[in-house]
């Protein structure tokens, strides 16, 4: 190769390598190798390897992403989040010793604020094809990935598998009321595995469920900023095994940021108990400064073996409904023991219900009408109040993402 094929060759790669620093967000210091924004045909991701997630990777046209055990994928910037279309599949199936690690660049760099910092990255998405009430479902954050149909005939499609992932770090305000969380999983059917999640600082929700038949067993969230725990739009699937913390949640308030929030989006179209929002929780504690359960819409709840220990000082209640809307469909069923408990001060079963909804009308239609002057509850579990709870979820067996 003579002198002159050698400097063009030099100044080719420096080109290309200036271009490159000024197009991504990744550094070469923490992130060996940047993924695609597109990803239409099976990848295979190795450990050996840490990749960078730099705006928009949509993975897509019947393409597979699989994720060896031990592998770390960090958020670049912001704005920075994956995508797993309807038509596509993540597997990504890590073990206890070696799990799959979706955090931020600005962890790898060791300037996050803390181990459970929100908002330094987007999230993770999952799009399906299960029911989710409307035909033409749009993800809120980007509303060119499509999810979800208004049948029932891919209620057990198949997405793939999370197993013992931890995601940390996430969260990112698109626009008002459009936000990125930790975990999203839109139109996903019963087909697809979930299993032993570790959520750890959102800058939004912590999981957000829209539709779809998907079962999680399995899931840790820590330090979300608004709710913990959100599903909408016609979701029926079980969430079990489920251990909640919340740290610096946005609102204080009994609804704004609570552990659980059920709804049915905007309510644009009639439901009844066959298929409203409906999910089965089973087997969870929550520690709460927020709210407890806030239930919007004609979204029904199916509740067995609940613990929700507060330590706020005021505004006691843990059960707030939004509003009249709230009563439609009457699906709400206590399968199990549901007890709560207060740091401060001793209070009774009745005190857990909040007297006021958060839209009109304020004063009746409300969560303490509904369960304890008119018992339309379901079920035979029975709600009970003490300081030391002994039902929830076994803690010692929830994977915390370590």
């Amino acid at each position: 190769m003579t002198l002159k094929i050698v400097f063009i060759y030099l100044s080719y790669v420096l080109l290309i390598s200036n271009l490159y620093a000024k197009t991504s967000n990744c550094d070469a210091i923490v992130i060996d190798q940047r993924l695609p924004n597109v990803i239409s045909i099976d990848m295979t991701l190795s450990s050996s390897i840490v990749y960078g997630i730099d705006r928009r990777v949509l993975v897509t046209n019947g393409a597979t992403l699989t994720i060896e055990p031990g592998t770390t994928l960090a958020g670049c910037s912001l704005y920075s989040f994956l995508v797993i279309a309807n038509d596509a599949k993540i597997m990504a199936k890590g073990t206890k010793s070696k799990p799959i690690t979706f955090t931020s660049q600005l962890e790898l760099h060791g300037f996050s604020q803390s181990e459970s910092a929100p908002g330094e990255w987007g999230g993770l998405v999952i799009a399906g094809k299960a029911y989710t009430h409307y035909k033409n479902n749009k993800y809120e954050a980007d509303e060119s990935i499509a999810f979800g149909s208004d049948t029932h005939e891919h209620d057990t499609d198949n997405s793939g598998v999370l197993e013992y992932v931890v995601i940390k770090h996430t969260g990112f305000e698109v626009k008002k009321d459009k936000e990125l969380n930790g975990l999203s999983l839109a139109g996903i059917g019963s087909g697809t595995t979930i299993k032993n999640i570790a959520i750890i600082g959102g800058g939004d929700d912590g999981l957000e469920i829209w539709g779809g038949t998907v079962n999680v067993d399995g899931l840790y969230i820590y330090n979300a900023s608004d709710d913990s725990l959100d599903v909408d739009l016609g979701y029926r699937g079980e969430v079990k095994n489920v251990l909640i913390i919340q740290k610096d949640v946005a609102s204080k308030n009994n609804h704004d940021s609570s552990a659980m929030e059920f709804g049915n989006d905007e309510n644009l179209i009639v439901t009844d108990a066959r298929n409203t929002t409906l999910p089965r929780v089973k087997n969870l504690t929550a520690y709460i400064e927020g709210g407890g359960l806030y239930n919007k819409y004609d979204a029904g709840f199916k509740l067995s073996n609940i613990k929700i220990v507060s330590k706020k000082s005021k505004e006691y209640e843990m059960i707030h409904f939004r509003g009249k809307d709230t009563y439609i469909t009457g699906a709400k069923y206590i399968l199990g023991d549901v007890c709560f408990s207060y740091q401060e001060k001793d209070l009774q079963a009745r005190d857990f219900f909040s007297k006021k909804n958060s839209k009109k009308p304020k004063n009746s239609y409300t969560a303490y009408n509904f369960f304890i002057i008119n018992h339309h509850q379901i079920g035979n579990g029975k709600i009970s109040t003490k300081k030391q709870c002994t039902n929830g979820v076994d803690e010692s067996s929830i994977w915390r993402g370590i």
